[in-house]
């Protein structure tokens, strides 16, 4: 059974055009709180939140083409303990899109599922004491920068 698992929404994964106008617009304008913001490979994201919604503001590498069948994370879960995830996923014939990886913009580890329409779902297993509130998150990674907020 796989209704379970899920032990919360993680976040909303956003692309933007231009950062800075979009975390002011989402903090000055809608009321969102800047909680974190850092740059990998000199592609700076963000994370913004309001109430219970993480929004995870991100500069997409390229355009995607429109003759690309190309989808992008656009949500993404909690779990608990992401390889029990994966195994009762692939039971219940959910594709696994990437199996799991060490993440870069927070301390635990990611997979990526993909649902019925194609879309691609990240699930996250945050090492503790990292979380979307967690303010003293550094990154762990090579490459990986902690930006000021």
């Amino acid at each position: 059974m796989t209704q379970r698992l899920i032990t919360g929404y993680s976040h909303i994964n956003l692309p933007v055009n231009d950062m800075d106008k979009s975390i002011t617009f989402y903090r000055d304008t809608l009321g969102f709180t800047l909680l974190r913001k850092w740059s990998v490979n000199e592609r700076v994201s963000a994370y913004v939140c309001f109430q219970d919604i993480l929004l995870e503001l991100t500069t997409p590498s390229r355009p995607t083409p429109a003759d690309e069948d190309r989808t992008e994370t656009r949500m993404g879960f909690t779990v608990e303990n992401l390889d029990a995830a994966l195994d009762a996923f692939r039971a219940a014939g959910v594709t696994i899109a990437r199996e799991p990886w060490d993440a870069q913009t927070f301390w635990g580890r990611q997979a990526y599922i993909v649902d019925p329409s194609g879309y691609i779902l990240a699930l996250r297993e945050w090492r503790a004491p990292d979380g979307p509130r967690f303010t003293n998150w550094k990154p762990a990674h090579e490459g990986v920068v902690r930006l000021d907020i």
